[in-house]
């Protein structure tokens, strides 16, 4: 369902918007193509956000990664750490994303 809805919103607002259901496909398209960002929760099915964010900072060119979680701010050190662009934490606002996606 954020899933539905962010990709709704995005697409809504003029982004190209490519959704994927698990953390094993995020990384299929990383290594398939080139993103600007990547929006990833930390808990999904296959392979979490984390690996996502590691196979994203390998990438050429590397995208901003933006992670989402609802594991609180325990979580926002540690991703800072492993490289993130961005943090947010649920429940989000899409307008929180789209500010986050309007920066330089």
């Amino acid at each position: 369902m954020i899933r539905w809805s962010l990709d709704q919103a995005l697409s809504q607002k003029g982004y190209e918007v490519l959704s994927v259901e698990n953390g094993r496909k995020a990384v299929e398209a990383i290594g398939r193509q080139t993103f600007d960002f990547i929006i990833t929760d930390l808990m999904m099915p296959e392979l979490d956000g984390w690996k996502v964010l590691e196979t994203a900072r390998n990438a050429r060119p590397q995208p901003r990664v933006i992670i989402m979680t609802a594991h609180g701010k325990e979580f926002k050190e540690m991703a800072q750490q492993k490289g993130a662009w961005a943090y947010v934490e649920k429940p989000y606002l899409v307008e929180k994303i789209e500010e986050l996606l309007k920066l330089p």
